[in-house]
């Protein structure tokens, strides 16, 4: 248990949500600095409605992050520029208004996420958000992937279907971007396994996810098994914890390996998952940046 622990305050959780936002949250950026700061090496802080850049006071601990749905102007090549001026960032495609997550919804956020009925707004009032066009990569999507080429930023590919995240992640692969393959085993996802185990091989980095078993009821047994299919050098292990009633980061990642362990994950390959995976993304974020850097497990100024 000891073990595990520092294990944990060596991780980097690249999947937080924070507030204030219209889906109610545990923390704000400076309440989760507050709570986890000594606990684990770094944050990704994550928003389905705004920049999380702009919010973030300590950079040291806090990474920031866009996720691209209408309310930065959905596949906005503008917004990931100027979100780049804060430093280090993730760039997440579509989540709440990626059409096939919409497809499946009567409402752009589920009635039992928000507190406020004036968020909740029909689908069919809402245009979804695709980055595909007769099989191919809109003009629109390949604007973003150069605005994150151009940035130095990660590519994460929200909650598009399994087959316009496969050509993401090509697309963003081609030019050496880091790609994270954003919860793939995630109902509206679900992208094959064999697909997952493709991508990898060719440098993407698949995401498995706390929340995957605590709310979306993934057995930790099947998400071990895709640890295994993909290889755990391939993976990383991050919460995507931050609603009200979810633990901390850290308590989450400490429960999660223990859960992986159980199913057989050694902590040899929890450790390249929690922290040495995600320290080569981060390292990628700040490569020819002046500012922070993290390199190995350890924080520094440059």
């Amino acid at each position: 248990m000891k073990e595990i622990k520092e294990l944990i305050r060596r991780a980097i959780d690249l999947h937080v949500h924070i507030g204030p936002e219209p889906i109610p949250r545990k923390y704000t950026a400076d309440t989760l600095v507050k709570e986890e700061k000594g606990k684990i090496k770094a944050i990704c802080v994550k928003s389905h409605f705004f920049p999380t850049a702009p919010l973030i006071s300590d950079r040291i601990f806090l990474i920031g992050s866009v996720t691209l749905n209408n309310y930065v102007g959905g596949l906005n090549p503008d917004i990931v520029l100027a979100n780049a001026v804060f430093g280090k960032q993730i760039v997440w495609f579509p989540t709440i208004n990626a059409k096939n997550f919409m497809k499946r919804r009567e409402y752009e956020i589920p009635a039992e996420w928000v507190s406020d009925s004036k968020y909740l707004r029909k689908t069919s009032d809402i245009k979804g958000i695709s980055v595909l066009k007769n099989k191919k990569l809109t003009k629109d999507a390949l604007r973003v992937i150069d605005a994150i080429e151009k940035t130095n930023s990660v590519l994460a590919t929200g909650h598009v279907s399994w087959k316009e995240a496969e050509m993401l992640a090509k697309e963003g692969l081609r030019r050496n971007i880091k790609v994270i393959l954003t919860h793939p085993l995630y109902g509206p996802i679900s992208m094959p396994l064999s697909v997952q185990r493709s991508l990898a091989k060719k440098g993407a980095f698949i995401e498995v996810t706390y929340a995957s078993f605590t709310i979306d009821k993934i057995p930790v047994k099947r998400l071990a098994e895709q640890i295994r299919l993909v290889g755990p050098k391939n993976c990383i292990i991050s919460s995507d914890v931050g609603q009200t009633f979810s633990k901390s980061p850290s308590k989450s990642l400490f429960e999660f390996a223990n859960l992986l362990i159980a199913e057989g994950i050694t902590k040899k390959e929890l450790e390249l998952m929690l922290v040495k995976s995600p320290t080569k993304i981060i390292n990628y974020i700040n490569k020819h940046r002046r500012g922070i850097y993290y390199e190995t497990y350890d924080c520094k100024r440059s």
